[in-house]
């Protein structure tokens, strides 16, 4: 059933929007909290520091996903600007497993290891640094456990004096540089990193609040003009698309990502450091190339997962959506997890068996996915992660018992959550076709970006179906009409053309069309009325 929705004009959206942003107080670059403000910062770049005039080996241990390989990124070519030589080494999902383990800390012969994104939960590769006389400082931003590694460890949730406890690790890493560059008084403008970090900020999902909406817009700024080797390839790949945080979620972030996930990270640093053109094109290559096949597995995958968790019984009432399979794609299964979550309502989690062991991702759009973990501690060999995703590793054997668990795991308002579909609680109100202009356009955009805690500006119509066309991959532009005021609509994965003449009540954002240079509307949700 569709909700009634307020009639909107401008005015009332402008206010709408502007009402986000009443209690911030971090508003512009010069608002932003000193390095000192985070806890241990200024000891451990007093550390390196001197590692550096020691002539120390340094290696900087990344994760595997965007926002670490963004961290190494950004530490690599602030180590170059000192012109000091650092290695640096990001684990292999398959054959690693997560963060600092012993079996990476085996293969480095180094002095010092600092931590990016990772790192704070790993206890046993301390106690191994330790023996081996290796200093080992931590930056990290997930969600610390009651036992914290023993070593120097910076992490904004560990930080009573830091604003903002939810800041990607590649954050942590850029003011990591920024505490650096006071303690060794160098001349290095900390904004000439931001084109790498606004990628690591959308990727990860951070509220696009405060801090981390003041550093991505200025970040997308420098990203627009970055003559960055691999930001020019990217920019050129996806020139037909406007270039904002929606670019990096839906396309710049899965293609980075999908080195880590389908063989190793290590190609998607390669990628965003490359100071040759050619090796940058033939990098790029290889990424669209694993990026294709990881899209196809999932496809696959996905549907095996959906229909496992619809043939349990009583599905539609289960609190949680638990699907595994001998031999899943590891890479792939936090991508499945977002997807049932997203679809359902519900948290999921999606696991692969692999002699004997479930290892996997919880994603979740209503609940502490740490919280619920946490509660199902001792059916589980690991977990870690962050309030709305985690990874988990458990024995076959504990299965059931890890079950019963998570079932009985109370979700506050759980079944009012469920009630509505998750797009018509993001709808500002009803905004009809015939105040769809380019001023309208250019006042919403105002408020960008948009992402997690600044969500893109959705409306509600009613409007008929005139005319329809297909094109890419099952896709329909649609042209709307509604008391005598047209636009133009996508509709992706839907083929309309059967719905020439039909009344519908729609969700919509507003989007750019570059090669028309109008707006268009991108349906997100519709009902036949």
């Amino acid at each position: 059933m569709i909700p009634h929705f307020e009639l909107l004009d401008l005015e009332q959206i402008e206010s709408k929007l502007a009402s986000r942003f009443a209690d911030d107080t971090i508003l512009s670059l010069k608002d932003l909290p000193l390095p000192e403000s985070l806890e241990n910062l200024p000891q451990i770049a007093q550390k390196i520091s001197q590692a550096i005039r020691d002539n120390k080996r340094i290696v900087i241990v990344g994760d595997y996903d965007v926002d670490g390989v963004v961290s190494c990124a950004i530490l690599d070519e602030f180590f170059k600007k000192l012109s000091f030589p650092i290695q640096v080494e990001i684990p292999n999902r398959f054959s690693d497993g997560y963060g600092l383990s012993a079996s990476v800390i085996a293969r480095l012969d180094c002095d010092m290891i600092i931590t990016v994104d990772n790192g704070i939960n790993a206890i046993e590769a301390a106690e191994i640094c330790k023996k081996r006389g290796i200093e080992l400082l931590i930056t990290d931003h997930h969600t610390p456990q009651a036992t914290l590694p023993e070593a120097l460890i910076c992490n904004p949730k560990l930080s009573p004096k830091f604003p903002e406890p939810e800041i990607c690790g590649a954050c942590v890493a850029w003011y990591l540089c920024a505490a650096l560059k006071n303690e060794m008084r160098l001349q290095v403008q900390m904004v000439e990193f931001l084109d790498l970090l606004s990628l690591a900020i959308v990727s990860d999902v951070m509220p696009l609040r405060g801090i981390n909406r003041v550093l991505l817009k200025k970040g997308l700024e420098m990203l627009r003009k970055s003559k960055r080797i691999a930001m020019i390839q990217l920019k050129e790949q996806f020139s037909k698309h406007n270039l904002d945080a929606q670019l990096i979620s839906y396309y710049i972030a899965p293609l980075l990502n999908c080195a880590g996930r389908m063989d190793c990270a290590i190609l998607a640093y390669r990628f965003l450091v490359a100071e040759n053109l050619a090796q940058s094109k033939q990098t790029l290559a290889q990424l669209l190339d694993w990026n294709a096949k990881r899209k196809s597995l999932q496809n696959a995958t996905y549907e095996e997962a959906k229909e496992m968790f619809l043939s349990q019984k009583d599905s539609a009432n289960l609190p949680f959506i638990l699907s595994f399979k001998e031999d899943w794609h590891e890479g792939i299964i936090g991508i499945i997890a977002a997807r049932l979550s997203e679809e359902f309502g519900k948290p999921s989690i999606v696991l692969s068996l692999k002699d004997g062991i479930l290892k996997g991702s919880m994603r979740s759009l209503s609940v502490d996915c740490m919280q619920v973990l946490g509660a199902c501690k001792d059916s589980l060999i690991a977990f870690g992660g962050h309030i709305g995703a985690a990874g988990l590793s458990l024995k076959l054997e504990d299965l059931e018992d890890f079950r019963a668990k998570l079932m009985a795991f109370e979700i506050p308002q759980m079944q009012e959550e469920q009630s509505q579909i998750a797009c018509f609680k993001e709808v500002l109100g009803r905004l009809p076709l015939r105040f769809i202009n380019t001023e309208l356009f250019e006042r919403i955009q105002a408020f960008e970006p948009f992402g997690h805690q600044n969500a893109l500006p959705r409306f509600y119509t009613e409007a008929e179906i005139v005319s329809s066309r297909y094109f890419g991959a099952g896709h329909s532009s649609v042209r709307l009409q509604e008391e005598g005021a047209t636009q133009n609509a996508l509709v992706f994965f839907k083929d309309l053309r059967e719905s020439i003449g039909k009344r519908i009540g729609c969700v919509y954002s507003l989007q750019w069309d570059k090669y028309n240079s109008n707006v268009v509307l991108n349906l997100e949700y519709y009902e036949f009325l």
